[in-house]
């Protein structure tokens, strides 16, 4: 079972499921969620990845380096848990929203291949992406509702520019993704970022009413 911290009001306010970096923790979205809402109190559940890092701390969703296949299996094993929490009554009938940055984002993407048709958003800050998606993937996220916030820095040499094209490319094909980037910006959040999610969220609900 993985670890979260939860902040979740009853009402019809949209839900955040957060997704910490590598290396991180689930305070690390916390932190964004509560600057993007400044002064809203917002639902959210941020989960704390299930690797920890030896010597270092922090936590990983995956170990760094390993191949596109082994994420995707220990991604899903992570979302098949998570999936279950979300059947409970409080997060029902509201507008949900995955959010994650670097490794965090992937897995707020694999959460919304795993069920395309449940969540109205995904929120993906610099996400880490090898593999490319398969036919049976893009043709899944074609079918979905979920609409797309992808984010990178111009000067993110974490993530191989290769990579932020093939995730690009595929989202713009599905008609639902508003892409930024940030000038002499490498693998961070900023706050020019922080700006656009509050206002890609606001144009969510505004367009969900």
């Amino acid at each position: 079972m993985l670890n979260a911290l939860c902040h979740i009001h009853d009402d019809s306010s949209p839900l955040f499921l957060m997704f910490h970096g590598y290396g991180n923790d689930e305070h690390e979205m916390i932190r964004v969620i509560e600057a993007v809402g400044k002064h809203d109190q917002m639902s959210y559940i941020s989960f704390r990845a299930p690797f920890e890092r030896e010597y270092m701390g922090g936590y990983s969703w995956y170990p760094h380096g390993c191949g596109a296949e082994e994420r995707r299996r220990l991604a899903d094993e992570s979302i098949g848990g998570i999936m279950r929490l979300l059947d409970s009554p409080i997060c029902r009938n509201r507008p949900t929203v995955c959010i994650g940055f670097s490794q965090g984002g992937y897995m707020s993407l694999r959460m919304v291949l795993a069920e395309p048709t449940m969540f109205d958003a995904a929120i993906l800050m610099s996400p880490s992406f090898v593999g490319g998606l398969s036919d049976d993937e893009l043709e899944r996220l074609m079918h979905s509702r979920t609409r797309f916030l992808l984010c990178y820095g111009e000067d993110d040499t974490t993530i191989p520019r290769a990579d932020q094209c093939r995730i690009r490319e595929c989202l713009q094909r599905t008609g639902r993704l508003t892409y930024r980037d940030y000038p002499q910006t490498a693998h961070a959040i900023v706050a020019r970022e922080i700006q656009d999610i509050r206002e890609f969220i606001q144009e969510m609900v505004t367009h969900a009413d």
